[in-house]
């Protein structure tokens, strides 16, 4: 039961941090912001050109108060422009769905189904472009209201971090993002609390345009 609450709160954390992305605030440290909207807006160009998206993710949670690492494996699937489904399915069995109109998740731990409406909770009418931010490439948007430093350039690396007037800045420090080689795509996201834990997500398996079934984006228990 602790586990799968654990895995709930990370996911959450997780979720909270993907929508946060254009509510960040900023300059940056590579050069003027007019430059750096040009880049975002470069490469997300070469990010965004997909329809459909596959992915396997290892996230790996390091928790200041303990010394072992809570390692989580799974698979996300995205259909543009209103779709993406999160499954967890190690070391337990947790999924969410994300569409237009509802979010619903499952974990075995409860083995029940839990369903929010969308049109009765505009906050949460935000969710699916907030995520696509992070997974389709619209970085530029992100500058706006975001601190961005270029870290590298071989692989690409690019922090945001919240400043004063961003919520998100009671939690978070940074968010690091890691290009894979061809800049198509995310290899890495890194997240650092302020607490001193750090969640890495690493993307593996990434399949652009992939033809997607409709079991992809359906919870355990869905009926």
């Amino acid at each position: 039961m602790m586990a799968g609450k654990l895995i709930r709160s990370i996911a959450a954390v997780l979720l909270a941090v993907l929508l946060a992305g254009p509510v960040f605030a900023g300059e940056n440290s590579d050069g003027g912001t007019e430059n750096l909207v040009a880049f975002l807006n470069t490469l997300g160009k070469k990010v965004s050109d997909f329809k459909t998206l596959k992915t396997d993710f290892t996230q790996e949670k390091e928790m200041a108060m303990f010394k072992d690492k809570l390692v989580l494996k799974g698979r996300i699937y995205l259909e543009k422009p209103n779709k993406v489904a999160w499954h967890v399915d190690s070391p337990l069995c947790y999924s969410v769905l994300i569409t237009d109109k509802l979010i619903r998740q499952w974990d075995e731990d409860t083995n029940q189904v839990q369903e929010i409406s969308l049109t009765k909770n505009p906050i949460f009418q935000n969710v699916l472009n907030q995520l696509t931010v992070w997974f389709s490439g619209d970085y530029s948007s992100l500058i706006e209201v975001n601190a961005v430093r270029v870290v590298k350039r071989d692989p690409l690396e690019i922090e945001f971090s919240p400043l004063e007037k961003n919520i998100t800045r009671k939690i978070i420090k940074s968010i690091t993002i890691t290009f894979r080689e061809d800049q198509k795509y995310l290899e890495q996201i890194r997240i650092r609390e302020l607490s001193g834990d750090i969640t890495t997500i690493h993307f593996t398996n990434t399949r652009l345009n992939a033809p997607l079934d409709k079991s992809d984006f359906e919870v355990k228990g869905h009926v």
